[in-house]
């Protein structure tokens, strides 16, 4: 209940935070949020693709390792990262501060996704909700306030580092002790340990993330603007539902590995299927007043973007609850093959579908590869049941 809680109130705030900067006109920051996350998340996945899977689910000396990488490996190549991806968009009109600043926020949240599975390996659900939630205000106050986007959220991300450590406490990241762990040759056996969990990374950012690349390099600021406004709406309902889904992936990291009486909850994967299906429904219906009168976004197609996405929500929900049972059961390559059928569903889709369509063709090839990985699911469990009768 606690994570629903905490990943509601924090999708809520997102919305918000966006909500207030499309009504002051800052189509430009949103636009500039969007495609930098979506690039430097490529980066973050290049380099270290898998990493947080593996620390919420590995053993001590995994974490030590992905520990060691992201200091000595991902943090320096993310922050190199982000001057190329500002030199490359920096010509199509998008302003270096602000992408500068959403290049921190990214490194900040690659972080926290660390710091967020030491609370949760600890069942620290609540302190989990302080650091989701607590950064938001600030960032939601400053918005409100007139301040840019991308300061506010470069704001949001240190006070998230600082909550976040402060509730870490021994096990904070800036201790002397936790330190002296790390080392490049650990940073390196990342590779070797993590290669199931890698390739499943990469397979998921393009499921996430290929439909908004491929605009990016079609699409204008003021369009891209619009598509990053409704996309963040769709990724921060998708955040709630995965948050949801991470409960029981820990209870069976615990039960493998021995850490307390924790046990599979299949209860929060019921709750999150059925929560996804009743946030759609919403999602759909109220999308004319969520374009229109809470962002008044300018593109007329807008609403149909947001339906579409809306849709894929309860199929994604679906595939993502096999996947994370998998992962915290260690059977990673299974995980992957899933993950793999997605990407390879829509990656042909978008590279169809946004050249014809544009954002309508995105926000389509999003829903139907979600539909398709689903479905595939559901006929190898009937296959299955099929051959366990005969």
């Amino acid at each position: 209940m606690i994570v629903s809680s905490s990943g509601l109130a924090s999708g809520l705030l997102n919305a918000a935070v966006l909500a207030l900067s499309a009504r002051n006109g800052q189509t430009g920051e949103i636009a500039t949020y969007a495609v930098v996350t979506a690039a430097l998340t490529l980066v973050a996945v290049a380099v270290a693709g898998g990493s947080p899977l593996l620390y919420i689910s590995g053993d001590a000396g995994q974490r030590r390792a992905v520990r060691s990488q992201w200091v000595f490996l991902t943090l320096p190549i993310m922050a190199l990262g982000t001057l190329a991806v500002g030199a490359f968009y920096s010509r199509s009109g998008y302003e270096w501060p602000a992408m500068l600043a959403v290049g921190a926020v990214a490194m900040g949240n690659n972080l926290a996704l660390l710091q967020l599975s030491d609370l949760a390996r600890d069942l620290r659900f609540g302190s989990s909700a302080l650091v989701i939630c607590g950064c938001k205000v600030p960032a939601l106050v400053m918005v409100a306030g007139g301040a840019r986007l991308s300061t506010a959220l470069l704001v949001a991300a240190a006070v998230q580092f600082l909550v976040a450590e402060a509730c870490l406490g021994r096990r904070s990241w800036l201790r002397p002790g936790q330190l002296a762990d790390l080392s490049p040759r650990r940073a390196l056996s990342v590779f070797r340990m993590n290669r199931h969990l890698f390739t499943y990374t990469v397979a998921e950012y393009f499921g996430g993330r290929v439909t908004t690349v491929a605009l990016s390099l079609l699409a204008t600021p003021r369009v891209m603007g619009a598509f990053g406004a409704v996309i963040s709406i769709y990724q921060a309902l998708g955040g709630v539902l995965l948050a949801t889904l991470r409960v029981p992936m820990v209870g069976r990291v615990r039960s493998r590995q021995g850490i307390g009486s924790a046990a599979p909850d299949r209860q929060a994967e019921l709750v999150a299927v059925l929560g996804a299906a009743m946030i759609a429904a919403v999602t759909m219906v109220a999308a004319p007043w969520i374009v229109g009168d809470l962002l008044r976004l300018p593109s007329p197609g807008a609403v149909l973007w947001l339906m579409l996405l809306a849709a894929a929500l309860p199929f994604l929900t679906v595939v993502r609850a096999v996947t994370l049972n998998q992962i915290g059961d260690a059977a990673y390559r299974q995980a992957t093959r899933i993950m793999l059928l997605n990407a390879g569903l829509i990656t042909p889709l978008a590279l169809v579908a946004v050249p014809l369509a544009g954002p309508t063709g995105a926000a389509a090839a999003t829903l139907a590869a979600e539909v398709l990985t689903a479905a595939a699911l559901g006929l190898a469990v009937l296959g299955r049941r099929g051959r366990l009768s005969a």
